[in-house]
């Protein structure tokens, strides 16, 4: 009874989690959004610990639960307001605007206009779908 509804939701979970943290280590380690950090030989080696085990975590998410256009959607506007929140929350706190401040923003906007185009495509899809009758 419970056990469909419990494994989309730990795939949908440990998805967007792992995607989430797979893309924040590489936008810091990339130097593009904010500083590069500069760290030792001890710190790169569980950093590539720490990224073999969010892949692997992905894998799992995605094995336990194929994603529905519905769960899709709800993914890509659940990262959109994350997206969007954060770098508008530190600009109001801070009084400051950056180009990281944008960066994110726009990944932001562009995860709430896919998110917008799959929803349309659901309803596309209800559109087309044939009447059915419902047994009492």
């Amino acid at each position: 009874m419970f056990r469909a509804p419990f494994r989309s939701a730990a795939s949908f979970f440990l998805v967007t989690f792992s995607t989430a943290f797979l893309m924040t280590v590489g936008m810091r380690m990339t130097g593009w959004f904010t500083r590069a950090p500069q760290i030792s030989i001890q710190q790169n080696e569980a950093l590539g610990v720490c990224i073999m085990l969010a892949v692997t975590t992905l894998a799992i998410g995605a094995f336990l639960h194929r994603m529905e256009l519905i769960e899709l959607r709800s993914a890509l506007l659940g990262a959109a307001s994350v997206l969007l929140a954060l770098p508008l929350s530190e600009a109001a706190i801070n009084q400051t605007w950056s180009l990281g401040t944008t960066i994110v923003s726009a990944l932001g906007i562009v995860s709430l206009g896919i998110g917008l185009l799959v929803s349309v495509g659901l309803a596309a899809q209800d559109d087309d779908a044939p009447a059915t009758v419902r047994k009492p």
